[in-house]
């Protein structure tokens, strides 16, 4: 009997937080918003009540109730502080106005899981999240309508276990661009958007250290765009360099533009960068596309076992002073080309690849890899190149170029 009692008494307490935590009061360090007034019923104005929330309750966990939050932004999450919603498909923060920031995620290890973002209004500027704040985060969440869905600035920030639908014309859907930050892009998957109206899906632009994995960017304008401008760091967060970025496990699919785009201009370089098991396919330009359009460096970009099938163009190409190129495994397929290589690149090498028919498509209508007058520094063995309409086109061959072992 005893025993029967203790186990019914806390039952009891916490049958009776429940009831309590439901009627608004707090449990622990969670409070839910409806005590700010917060109503979430798609009819009241949330904003007042919601940035009351965030300035009174700060490094507690704020929760959110299912329904629909009329929000038109200003909201700052200082150190600790937490949003959570009842369901990435049941709390809804609806954006009323055109081009503001809905949440800036500025305090230490403050994050928000669990939430919907869409808009009243057609977004043409802003962001619905900005992880400002080291250790900031998203996860489990859902954006829909963005201009720009996450702005990512803060050090050691993630974003994880996302979905985005379709983006307002000319959207970047994730922007990262804070500087030398171990920054993580986990589990999201974002498409189909049809007509393709945004012009990216994910931006690099001043990054360090970030890893994009397991996550699949389709029918945007470019999957993934990394387009370092300046390296001048200055006051923009999104001026610098992109170095030492990993992608792993993804894909960047039906594409408008390119699967993936390698486009420095001014001064802004993108070197050690490395792809792994990547499929950038089925796009209307170039699966992948490197291109040094400025002063800067581009050199370090590795791929291992990638995937590049099905491309309008070519598989991957490359425009001005590139170096350091290089192809390990993977399938090269069903392009316009294979692999074509400009002047201006030096150091390239492709070994054990499949470049040509096979991975279920058809071989490149065109050479399997072109190597133009002023490629210098050519490593190209032990592929596969049947099934092209032709396997090699190499008008200039030069001392410096060790071509062996292929199947023709």
């Amino acid at each position: 009997m005893e025993k029967y009692l203790r186990t019914f008494g806390v039952l009891t307490a916490v049958l009776s937080a429940g009831f309590a935590f439901a009627q608004g009061n707090t449990i622990g360090n969670a409070i839910n918003v409806t005590t700010f007034g917060v109503q979430c019923n798609g009819t009241a104005d949330d904003t007042g009540a919601i940035n009351t929330a965030l300035s009174t309750a700060g490094g507690r966990t704020l929760v959110f109730p299912a329904g629909v939050c009329l929000y038109s932004g200003g909201g700052v999450l200082s150190n600790g502080t937490t949003i959570v919603g009842a369901g990435r498909n049941a709390t809804v923060i609806r954006a009323t106005t055109s081009n503001a920031t809905l949440f800036n995620v500025g305090g230490y290890g403050a994050g928000i899981r669990s939430i919907k973002f869409n808009a009243a209004v057609p977004q043409t500027g802003g962001s619905y999240v900005v992880l400002s704040g080291p250790e900031s985060f998203i996860e489990d969440f859902f954006m829909t309508g963005d201009y720009n869905g996450i702005l990512m600035t803060g050090n050691v920030a993630r974003i994880r276990h996302g979905r985005f639908q379709d983006g307002a014309p000319g959207a970047i859907r994730i922007r990262a661009e804070g500087g030398d930050n171990s920054q993580l892009i986990d589990d999201v998957l974002m498409g189909a958007q049809q007509p393709q109206v945004s012009f990216a899906g994910i931006r690099v632009r001043n990054s360090a250290a970030l890893i994009i994995s397991n996550t699949s960017v389709i029918q945007q304008g470019t999957g993934l765009l990394i387009d370092p401008y300046s390296s001048t760091l200055g006051g923009a967060t999104d001026a610098g360099m992109v170095a030492s970025l990993w992608v792993h496990h993804c894909f960047f699919d039906n594409s408008s533009g390119s699967g993936i785009a390698i486009n420095a201009t001014g001064s802004g370089s993108v070197v050690r960068s490395r792809f792994d098991s990547v499929w950038a396919g089925s796009s209307g330009s170039d699966g992948v596309r490197i291109v040094n359009n400025g002063s800067g460096t581009v050199s370090g970009i590795h791929f291992t076992s990638p995937h590049f099938l099905l491309n309008a163009g070519s598989g991957i190409t490359t425009g001005g002073t590139v170096s350091d190129v290089s192809i390990t495994g993977g399938e090269i397929g069903a392009n316009s080309f294979g692999a074509y290589f400009n002047p201006g690149l030096t150091s390239v090498r492709i070994t054990d690849s499949r470049i040509g028919n096979g991975a279920g498509v058809g071989g490149n209508s065109g050479a399997g890899v072109v190597i133009s007058s002023g490629v210098d520094y050519v490593i190209l063995s032990n592929n596969d190149l049947r099934g092209n309409g032709s396997a090699i086109a190499n008008p200039s061959p030069s001392p410096n170029q060790l071509i062996t072992n292929n199947f023709q």
